[in-house]
């Protein structure tokens, strides 16, 4: 990058940090931290900064422009002490967020929390939320929030800025969106056991029937077939040897 493109790169990231976080949908921690990873979805949804990647910021950081902010492993953090939070606040009526398609079903039970953030961000308006939502989820699904009522049941809104206001943890019960898609119930195959080999059939034949030698009236048939065969065999012998003796 050149020397004015770090420049401005420096002056975009001072104003989001200082200024109007919640102008690119973001918001800073208890501790004034901004997760970078963050930094460079909002830095990559503006024209003429989406080319932009980690190593541009390390870049920046040895350029020898005088920075308001820190770079660290994981977060970007000012120098200077950035103005507290503004004290709880009545909010909007409505507010709304926008959820990734798998953590939906979650949140219509147990409601919104924070992760790994100090706060959830909530959008004045409907683009906003499908702004931040789209950063996490191609297609989200966009929630609505009844702010009025959830406050007035004691659960406290900070204004973090004009488009954004944050919650530590929101119940379900003031959260409302479309209705979930039920699953259709999974039909189970039931196991087929293999077929049984079928016998082969023997076909039918006009004026003829078959033996089967286990129903035969006459069990002693074959003994006597086999003895009359083996005395045919013995007396064909004998009438060998008596020629050979003559001979």
């Amino acid at each position: 990058m050149k020397k004015h493109q770090f420049k401005d790169l420096k002056k975009i990231i001072e104003y989001i940090l200082f200024y109007r976080p919640d102008e690119f949908g973001l918001f800073l921690d208890n501790d004034g931290s901004l997760p970078i990873k963050e930094l460079m979805w909002a830095l990559h949804e503006e024209t003429g900064w989406r080319h932009i990647r980690i190593g541009h910021l390390k870049e920046l950081a040895y350029s020898g422009f005088e920075l308001a902010f820190t770079l660290e492993e994981k977060h970007i953090r000012p120098r200077r002490e950035v103005s507290q939070k503004t004290p709880d606040a009545v909010p909007p009526r409505m507010l709304f967020s926008a959820a990734r398609r798998k953590a939906y079903p979650v949140i219509l039970k147990h409601g919104l929390r924070p992760g790994n953030r100090s706060y959830v961000p909530l959008a004045t308006t409907e683009e906003m939320a499908l702004r931040i939502g789209k950063r996490r989820d191609p297609k989200p699904i966009l929630l609505t929030v009844h702010a009025v009522r959830a406050h007035d049941s004691g659960h406290p809104f900070f204004p973090g800025g004009d488009l954004l206001y944050l919650v530590k943890t929101l119940p379900a019960p003031f959260i409302s969106g479309p209705p979930l898609r039920e699953t259709p119930p999974s039909r189970k195959i039931p196991s087929q056991k293999p077929p049984r080999p079928r016998e082969a059939e023997v076909p039918e034949m006009i004026g003829s029937f078959l033996l089967d030698p286990e129903k035969d009236p006459d069990p002693m048939r074959r003994q006597r077939r086999k003895k009359e065969k083996e005395q045919k065999r013995l007396r064909s012998r004998e009438r060998r040897d008596k020629r050979r003796r003559r001979s």
